[in-house]
């Protein structure tokens, strides 16, 4: 088994705010889509390094450190650490993320269960 994967309390946020918007029109389709996205995330127990690191170049101002995985339309953004991964936001693809980048790695420290993961 790899490292922990644990969220960030804005990457579930992200999360729960997806699953609520997309089933007010269709629930099996919010739901199908939140299984993507936990899929790819549990993916990275075993395969970590798998997204490419955010480049200084294609986002002034991000922390170093941190990689992204795409399950379409949705970005993952992520960091890898000595004993866990932390899933800093998971955002819409057609969200401007290189704007947003300045500020969502500066998560709160406060985690979630990582119960679906481990």
């Amino acid at each position: 088994m790899g490292r922990r994967i644990v969220l960030s309390e804005s990457a579930y946020y992200d999360i729960d705010s997806m699953f609520a918007y997309i089933s007010k029109d269709n629930w099996q389709a919010a739901e199908k889509l939140r299984l993507r996205i936990y899929g790819g995330i549990k993916k990275l127990q075993d395969f970590p390094e798998i997204g490419p690191v955010i480049l200084e170049e294609d986002a002034p101002g991000a922390q170093r450190g941190y990689r992204h995985i795409i399950v379409n339309p949705y970005i993952i953004f992520y960091r890898v650490l000595e004993d866990r991964i932390v899933i800093a936001r998971v955002l819409h693809g057609r969200q401007n993320w290189l704007t947003v980048c300045r500020c969502i790695f500066f998560f709160r420290t406060a985690i979630y269960t990582t119960e679906p993961f481990n």
